[in-house]
C-alpha cells in the first residue's frame, strides 16, 4: 500500500468522521450529493471513452433530485400509498428520454445515450443515496460508522492478506490481482470488526447478528468492488478518475460502499 494512500486516508477519514457524527445532517447530504455528482461525471467520462455521449448535466440532476428524496422521506408511507415507491426512478427515466428526444443530437446512438445516462443515475446516485437513508433514518450516526468499519476492514484485510499468501484468483477476467485468499481475509477482518462494534459502538447489534452482517457486508462490498472493475475494463481505464491521490477517483474509493449500503439499508428496515 503505498505511502500516497495511506497519507490521504489519514487526511480524509477524520473530516468524514466529523461531518457524519458531530455536523447536522444536512452536511452529510451535500457531502453525499458532491461524491455522487463526481463519481457520475467519472462514469460518463468512462462512456464517452467508448464513443457514446451520456446526457451528463440531466443525469447529474436526476441524480441528486433522487438523493434529496431520500434525505426528505420522500419514501415515506403516505407518499408509496399516493404514487407508489419507484415513482421518483420512473420520473428519472422518463426525463432522461424526453430530453434525448428533443436534442439536436442525431437518432444514431440514442439508445447508448440513454442507457448510459440511466446507468449514472441507478447505480451511482441510487446507491449512493442509501448512506443518506442510514445516516438520517437509522440510527444513523452509529449504523453509518459501523459500516465504514466494516467495509474498510474488509479492504484493508483484503489487500494484506491477498499481498501475502494470494495464489488463486478471485476471479481473473475481471480483477487478476484479487485472490480468493485476500477475499477470506478481508471477510474475516470485517467480522471481527462487525464484533468489536457491537460492543463499543452499535450495542443493539448482538454478537452473532454483528459477526453475520460483518460478514455479508463484506461480500457485498466485494461484489461492489468487481462490478466496478468490470466498468472499468470495459472502458478502457485503469482507474475511474484521478481526484484521490493513491486511489483514483470517487468510484475506485466508494465502489464497496455502493453495494454494501443498499445491504445494510433494507436489513435495518427488515430488523
Amino acid at each position: 500500500m503505498s505511502m500516497t494512500r495511506v497519507l490521504t486516508g489519514a487526511a480524509l477519514i477524520p473530516v468524514l468522521l466529523v461531518i457524519v457524527w458531530y455536523l447536522p445532517p444536512q452536511y452529510f447530504l451535500f457531502l453525499v450529493l458532491a461524491g455522487a455528482a463526481t463519481g457520475q461525471h467519472e462514469l460518463y467520462a468512462m462512456a464517452r471513452a467508448r464513443g457514446h455521449r451520456p446526457i451528463e448535466v440531466t443525469g447529474i440532476v436526476a441524480g441528486a433530485l433522487l438523493i434529496i428524496a431520500v434525505f426528505t422521506q420522500l419514501f415515506s408511507q403516505q407518499w408509496m400509498l399516493r404514487f407508489g415507491s419507484i415513482f421518483p426512478v420512473t420520473a428519472c427515466v422518463l426525463v432522461v428520454l424526453a430530453v434525448r428526444l428533443f436534442s439536436r443530437r442525431p437518432v444514431d446512438g440514442a439508445l447508448e445515450d440513454v442507457g448510459a445516462t440511466l446507468l449514472g443515475i441507478l447505480y451511482v446516485a441510487l446507491l449512493f443515496g442509501f448512506q443518506v437513508g442510514i445516516h438520517r433514518w437509522f440510527q444513523g450516526k452509529q449504523f453509518l460508522l459501523f459500516l465504514y468499519l466494516v467495509i474498510w476492514a474488509s479492504d484493508t484485510g483484503a489487500y494484506y492478506v491477498g499481498t501475502a499468501f494470494g495464489k488463486r484468483r478471485l476471479y481473473e477476467k475481471i480483477s487478476p490481482k484479487k485472490s480468493i485468499e485476500g477475499f477470506m481475509g478481508g471477510t474475516a477482518a470485517a467480522m471481527i470488526v462487525a464484533l468489536l462494534c457491537a460492543f463499543w459502538l452499535v450495542k443493539s447489534l448482538s454478537a452473532v447478528e454483528a459477526v453475520v452482517l460483518g460478514m455479508v457486508l463484506a461480500l457485498a462490498g466485494t461484489l461492489g468492488d468487481l462490478a466496478e472493475s468490470l466498468l472499468k475494463r470495459s472502458a478502457g481505464v485503469k482507474d475511474s478518475g484521478t481526484l484521490i491521490p493513491g486511489h483514483g477517483g470517487v468510484l475506485d474509493r466508494m465502489d464497496s460502499m455502493l453495494f454494501a449500503a443498499p445491504v445494510l439499508y433494507y436489513y435495518l428496515r427488515m430488523r
